[in-house]
């Protein structure tokens, strides 16, 4: 009696699964949103799990398929699915400028619910009218005179990266040693984020700090997170030993935070009711951090809350040093992997600067016009963001396709940056390709390195003027070769592109 009744059980199961499948597949095909998607090119899905078989492989396979695999096969648009949700990824340049420049498809996708943790609602994640108050806050603490004021911090914190990997090449007998030279700039781009940002010196690169080493491991956790499709629940996710550990993070980062916003605040406070230090306090006016930017609009709270302030610190603090560790490092690698282009660049340094030891300004941007260039084109080889999402708010018409709302837009710039059709030979590291001549006819949408329209990044001037201070310091004392035994960099997609096997590069004094 007990089998029979089991034997039931699990028929009616059966029956309540295939009516179900039934049912979805009768859904799929008279729904107006699936009828919409279903125009759109792309892989074939299975009910419930989408694709998700197809990209449940390592960060090197996801990059392959969804910026190389797919584009190639679909072109500049196509649809796939996780579960049942809809994601329509783009490499076209002329269906993002629809979309970029549009001042309605602002709002970021769902893979940036994971960040909310960690940066709460801060410029990155935040939408409609608190994005756009934000945006106008945050602008003039990116004003060129402003920017130029924090050079020096640049200076300092290069010529403390050039004395350690001085150090580790003089331990070798040949002065030249093999290196990850990823970890490094991490490192010299924490230091300088958080003096820029906070006003504070963290000396990541000469110190032990649990501060760092939250900011290494929580990227790492998240990248785990977004692998395993279960750990994107929250619920699931905060009963992990993972999930448990990501709390810890957060404790460490908020706290720290938190913490040099309060003494901030104290110093500010000070500085504003002692008129002894009128002079210090017209110091601090001309070289502006993010941080007492926003203490002073904050107004005691009423514009915004201590939470408010430290969401938006701990946004710069991840988007300042990750995305530009990812130039720096792929910028050595390029050049290494292209001595006739890192001679010119060391020629043109060179002519600027000759033997002398002084420090990076502003204007010698423009006698390193072929240096400048090579960044360019590491930007369109290894973008520092390789691609990232908006969602649909409303149905959008992109080109002959109608794309409706709930479905998300991926945007992948990785792919379009390698176009042939736009890049001829897109793989072969050619700076000459951002020469004036060569830039006319190119569609402005085809090179995005920092997105484009009203959602560009706000910070990319300063993440520019930072990197090219930072790798002329480290050029014009050092050399960097490819290793013989060295293997290639496996690319991937973890927040911003990184080598699954470290950048090592031979590095020797010149």
């Amino acid at each position: 009696m007990f089998l029979f009744n089991l034997a039931v059980v699990f028929s009616f199961i059966g029956l309540l699964l295939l009516l179900t499948c039934i049912g979805w597949w009768v859904y799929v095909r008279i729904s107006p949103f699936h009828i919409a998607v279903n125009r759109i090119p792309g892989p074939k899905n299975f009910p419930f799990i989408g694709n998700a078989f197809e990209i449940a492989g390592g960060l090197e396979d996801l990059l392959c398929i969804l910026q190389e695999k797919w584009p190639q096969k679909f072109g500049g648009i196509y649809r796939f699915f996780i579960g049942t949700h809809c994601y329509v990824p783009v490499s076209s340049p002329e269906i993002m400028e629809i979309i970029l420049s549009s001042q309605k498809t602002i709002d970021k996708g769902l893979s940036y619910d994971q960040l909310v943790p960690w940066l709460g609602q801060g410029l990155l994640i935040s939408s409609g009218d608190l994005w756009r108050s934000r945006r106008k806050m945050l602008t003039p603490a990116f004003h060129f005179s402003i920017l130029n004021s924090f050079i020096e911090v640049f200076n300092e914190q290069s010529r403390i990266l050039c004395g350690i990997l001085d150090d580790v090449c003089a331990s070798f007998a040949e002065r030249k040693a093999e290196i990850d030279v990823y970890p490094y700039l991490t490192k010299c781009s924490l230091d300088i984020i958080c003096e820029a940002a906070m006003e504070t010196k963290i000396n990541a690169q000469t110190e032990d700090s649990d501060y760092v080493n939250a900011i290494y491991r929580i990227g790492h956790l998240l990248v785990e997170q977004f692998q395993n499709p279960f750990m994107r629940n929250p619920t699931i996710f905060s009963f992990t030993a993972l999930g448990k550990e990501h709390d810890q993070l957060l404790k460490t980062l908020h706290g720290f935070t938190e913490n040099v916003i309060h003494n901030r605040r104290e110093i500010l406070n000070q500085k504003i009711n002692n008129e002894s230090d009128q002079v210090e306090t017209e110091s601090v006016e001309n070289r502006l951090p993010l941080l007492d930017l926003l203490l002073r609009a904050s107004n005691d709270g009423k514009v915004l809350s201590s939470q408010d302030i430290r969401n938006e610190i701990d946004t710069f603090m991840f988007e300042g040093h990750d995305t530009t560790s990812s130039l720096l490092g792929w910028f050595l690698y390029s050049m290494a992997a292209n001595p006739d282009c890192q001679e010119k660049v060391w020629n043109e340094l060179q002519s600027t600067f000759g033997d002398s030891e002084r420090y990076f300004k502003q204007e010698d941007i423009s006698n390193l016009k072929y240096f400048e260039c090579c960044i360019k084109e590491t930007l369109r080889i290894y973008p520092s963001v390789p691609g990232f999402e908006r969602t649909v708010v409303e149905d959008i018409q992109l080109g002959e396709y109608l794309v409706p709302a709930g479905c998300t837009l991926g945007f992948l710039v990785f792919a379009a940056h390698r176009n042939p059709k736009y890049f001829p030979d897109p793989l072969v590291f050619n700076p000459e390709r951002f020469f004036p001549d060569e830039t006319i006819g190119r569609h402005p949408y085809a090179y995005v390195p920092f997105s484009a329209g009203p959602r560009n990044c706000i910070g990319q001037r300063f993440a520019l003027l930072e990197s090219k201070t930072v790798l002329s310091t480290l050029l014009r004392r050092f050399k960097f070769e490819i290793a013989p035994s060295a293997k290639p960099p496996i690319l991937s997609n973890q927040l911003t592109l990184k080598s699954m096997n470290g950048i090592n590069l031979l590095v020797s004094r010149r």
